[in-house]
Parts: C-alpha cells; structure tokens; sequence
C-alpha cells in the first residue's frame, strides 16, 4: 500500500530528511520545522532535547494522523508506550482528551525528554499525561471502560494483548503491529501460506475483532519509515438503546 505523508510532507519532497533515519533527531534539525504550526514547535523541541531517532518522530506523528479522529476519547492508553510520543500526541493535539496513560514495564530516559519537550509547547499535556510502570496485563486492570487502545510495535502477541484489553474494555482500538511470531498464528496455514504470516495474522485479527462486533479498517504509515506499517483500527458497537 502506497500512501502519501500527513505531517511534515514538503521536507519529505524537498528530501531533507530520510524517513526511515535512525540517527537522532538533533540541533541541525531546528531550522527545518521553521513554520508556527503546533507540529513543527513540538519538532523543534524535541530536536533540542535530542530526544528521539527521526524515524521515532516521523513513526509517531503519521500513526497519529491516520487513527486520531477514529479512537480520539476522554482517557486514552499507549500501551508498550516507549518513549510515549504517540499518547503525547493526543494530550497536546486533541482537547477531548482528557488523560493518556502511558503503559511499558520500565519507563526509558526518552520519555523524560519528550515530556518536557511537549511541555515547552502545550504546557497542559502535563496535567493529561501519566506514566505507569509494570506488566501490560495488571497496569490495564485499572483503565476506565471505554478507555482508547493505542498500540505501536507493540512487539508480537503484545499487539494481541492489546487487542484483547480492548475487547474488554469495549473500547477504540489502533495498533500497528510488528514482529509476527509464526509459531503462534491462529490463521488457517493456507492463509499463511498464500499471503504470507504478516497479513494472515493481521486478518485473523480483524476476523476476532469482527465477531466481537467491531468495524475494522486497515491503513499504513509510509513503508519508508518502518516495513511494519499495517495499521488496524477498530470501532466497537454502539451501545443499543434499552
């Protein structure tokens, strides 16, 4: 799947930046993002944090743009969160957000750096942002039902425990996964024969997600940034009226 850049699209054309760069986001960067947009402060800062790899903040930025009006909600969870850039972006982006927790057994360096570039931007992500440390499962014991799932390379069946706190949570889901362990895929073998483990597995998904009742929509960040670009988002039942 082709598709094209939602965030920061004329240094993609001029070819000022490799997308897929893992070097780090730094000072020579500045100059760049010189625009007033929200997007291009929140740039700027965290390329004088040192904060993050490009390919981090280009990641980040486009999985956001493609989900954020779908699973956008009051409380929001990252899961196997990181560096928290993604959750961070609906605390600063989106005023119906009201808390984002951020969830990964131990919370790295980069986090600080990142919050406190946001924080320079949009000093309310501060009261939005939390940062919880501990094991996927018993952190998401205590989310508020209906709290949106994000997950972003959540690393193998990890996307899959997202999945699952989400259908027990009847919540909004976006994740994009990555690491597709084949020993573990419950599609049928001639799916993942034919099309391969990646999309047998992320149809196998969609499947689960569909009995549940949910819609189900693929999408994809540029493959130039990361080859795991798959995006799947999913939108439980409207509650029925009594």
């Amino acid at each position: 799947m082709r598709t094209g850049y939602k965030f920061f699209a004329q240094l993609h054309k001029s070819g000022s930046f490799r997308a897929g760069d893992r070097s780090i986001l730094g000072e020579r960067a500045i100059e760049a993002f010189g625009s007033d947009s929200l997007a291009d402060k929140l740039a700027r800062e965290l390329a004088r944090e040192k904060a993050l790899p490009i390919k981090e903040l280009f990641e980040s930025f486009e999985f956001f743009a493609r989900v954020r009006k779908f699973v956008r909600a009051p409380h929001m969870a990252d899961l196997c969160a990181g560096h928290g850039l993604t959750g961070i972006l609906f605390a600063l982006f989106e005023r119906s957000v009201e808390q984002v927790a951020l969830i990964d057994r131990s919370r790295p360096q980069s986090f600080d750096s990142v919050l406190r570039a946001a924080a320079r931007v949009g000093p309310w992500v501060l009261d939005k942002v939390e940062y919880r440390e501990g094991k996927l499962k018993n952190e998401a014991e205590s989310l508020h039902p209906g709290t949106s799932i994000l997950g972003v390379h959540a690393c193998g069946l990890r996307t899959d425990e997202c999945l699952a706190i989400a259908l027990r949570l009847g919540s909004r889901l976006a994740v994009m996964p990555c690491c597709y362990p084949e020993a573990y895929c419950s599609a049928p073998p001639t799916l993942v024969q034919h099309l391969g483990v990646e999309r047998a597995f992320d149809i196998d998904r969609t499947y689960r997600l569909s009995q549940a009742g949910y819609q189900v929509r693929w999408d994809a960040i540029p493959s130039e940034i990361s080859p795991m670009s798959r995006i799947l988002v999913g939108i439980p039942p409207s509650p029925q009226a009594d």
